[in-house]
This record gives structure tokens, C-alpha cells and sequence, in this order.
């Protein structure tokens, strides 16, 4: 197994793609740089492409990935990863996902604060 170049934000999202046979909706559970963790009950395979909308939880227009990869399938989960964007949108999934970092490690630094003076 190949160590993770990027890391994961949890997000919660719709997201609607399209390929060669399908149109469907679905529902990103999570997504960092080079793709995300889709939720839906249209059935996919590994090695199919689809293009891809994801309605981000930043009030912009939806980022548009016109060519993503299925590279897995469990059940209702796809794992997806994310050949072809412009770098407009590279750059704004960037900062979507460096920022849902920061705010996770703002979290993480409140907790352990507050878990350190319970215990003064």
C-alpha cells in the first residue's frame, strides 16, 4: 500500500457525475487534492470515468472535474480520483482543503487545552 500523498478533510457534499451510461447524484464524505470518497447507490466500476460536480460548502459555484477516475468500489462507496481540473479549480480545491486543515488543527489545539487545564 502506497503512503497517502495528501491528506483527507471530512466534508460533507452532493455532488452529481456523469458517465459513458450514467447520470447520478451522490454525496462526498470526503476529498482531499487528488480525489474524494463518493457515496451513491448507482453501481460503478474500477476503471470507469466519469465527469464530476461538487457542490462544495463554500458558496461558490460548484468545482467542476471534467475527467475522474473510479479506482474503487465497496458497496455504495467510490473511491474516485481527480485526472483532469483546470487550475482555477486546483487551486480553489486547495485552499478549500487547507483550510478545513487549519480548522482541524485549531480544534485539536482548543481540546487539548481545555483537556489539560481539567486536569490542573
Amino acid at each position: 500500500m502506497q503512503p497517502r500523498y495528501s491528506r483527507r478533510v471530512m466534508v460533507e457534499c452532493s455532488a452529481m457525475f456523469a458517465g459513458e451510461s450514467v447520470v447520478a447524484e451522490g454525496r462526498v464524505l470526503d476529498l482531499s487534492l487528488p480525489g474524494c470518497l463518493l457515496e451513491s447507490r448507482e453501481k460503478m466500476s474500477a476503471g470507469e470515468y466519469v465527469k464530476l460536480r461538487l457542490f462544495l460548502p463554500d458558496d461558490q459555484a460548484p468545482l467542476q472535474v471534467p475527467l475522474a477516475a473510479v479506482r474503487w468500489v465497496q458497496g455504495v462507496r467510490i473511491g474516485l480520483e481527480f485526472i483532469r481540473t483546470s487550475e482555477r479549480e486546483q487551486r480553489r480545491l486547495d485552499r478549500f482543503v487547507r483550510r478545513r486543515l487549519e480548522l482541524i488543527g485549531e480544534s485539536s489545539c482548543r481540546q487539548n487545552a481545555v483537556i489539560r487545564a481539567m486536569r490542573s
